[in-house]
């Protein structure tokens, strides 16, 4: 399966209503072609799903960048953030993959969309018509649309869309479809799925301006190690001024060779947390000396509030 970086995002003109007062900052992670069958030579079967994805890029961004309710953040800057977050072991790379999320932080997005073309397929069906065969062909674009919230990777929306276009085969008359036709067939089924999702993100928006969030900081003595908060891939430590929404959480860090520390935390203001890793094989003494300074060190943001958890 090939992944498609897309430029712009894939909420176009229907979602017209959301955040009327601040425009919406949006981002488009990718664009993944998953289509599992392709429809004949003559209705687009020749032209590759991902050369579509690909070209549909510029026009999807040229709607959303048009629209006042959205400020478009630039496939370049999110790719150049992913790439300064590439984490280093000992100074070399890693083959660990940067989040996401921390990227989009980095550009004060507010939403990252993800979209797939699901299916680009055919159906046919056959007709006697006064003795005389004709074939009725419909060619069938199916892509699904995913909202997600820059500061914790929840999904608040997600919807599909289908767009049709129907034709009448022959022996003395055959349709054959350009590029551009199934572009625009695809654009519309991209139509089709935004809009479901205007109200959603209207909603989502609201709640997330009176939803305190603070910031965390997580560091190891054995960096780069992936961080991971409420399940969601957040990043490689040391991590700073990661935005995240106040209140319980659930952190889990882990490392190959080292045993993984899972910690549910209540986060009220802006936090630092010291994690020590354990490495799987250790002789006694190791043992000895790493459990006798073995703790979780939680510093909260104000001056002189430490909170030791116990491991």
């Amino acid at each position: 399966m090939k992944t498609y970086l897309l430029l712009g995002a894939l909420v176009i003109g229907t979602l017209t209503s959301a955040l009327a007062e601040t425009p919406t900052r949006v981002v488009a992670l990718e664009f993944q072609d998953q289509t599992g069958q392709r429809s004949d030579a003559l209705l687009g079967g020749a032209i590759a799903p991902g050369a579509i994805a690909e070209k549909g890029v510029f026009l999807i961004g040229k709607t959303l960048a048009n629209n006042p309710e959205f400020t478009l953040v630039d496939r370049r800057d999110l790719l150049a953030q992913m790439d300064k977050l590439q984490p280093l072991d000992a100074g070399r790379a890693t083959p660990t993959k940067p989040s996401f999320l921390q990227a989009a932080q980095a550009l004060r997005t507010d939403v990252v969309l993800r979209g797939s073309l699901l299916s680009l397929s055919e159906g046919k069906q056959m007709v006697n018509q006064g003795g005389h065969q004709a074939e009725f062909s419909t060619l069938t674009a199916r892509v699904s649309l995913e909202a997600l919230d820059a500061r914790d990777g929840a999904v608040i929306a997600a919807n599909d869309g289908v767009a049709k276009q129907s034709f009448r085969q022959t022996e003395s008359l055959k349709t054959s479809l350009s590029e551009d036709d199934v572009l625009t067939l695809v654009e519309n089924a991209l139509k089709e799925a935004a809009r479901p999702l205007e109200k959603t993100l209207a909603s989502r928006a609201e709640e997330a301006r009176a939803r305190p969030t603070m910031t965390l900081a997580v560091k190891t003595d054995a960096d780069p190690a992936l961080i991971e908060l409420d399940g969601i891939l957040i990043g490689s430590s040391p991590i700073s001024d990661f935005q995240v929404y106040q209140g319980d959480h659930v952190l889990t860090v882990s490392k190959p060779g080292y045993q993984q520390v899972t910690k549910r935390i209540l986060l009220e203001k802006n936090t630092e947390i010291e994690v020590p890793m354990l490495r799987v094989d250790l002789t006694a003494d190791e043992l000895k000396e790493i459990y006798e300074k073995i703790d979780l060190k939680i510093i909260q943001a104000d001056p002189g509030i430490i909170i030791h958890t116990i491991e």
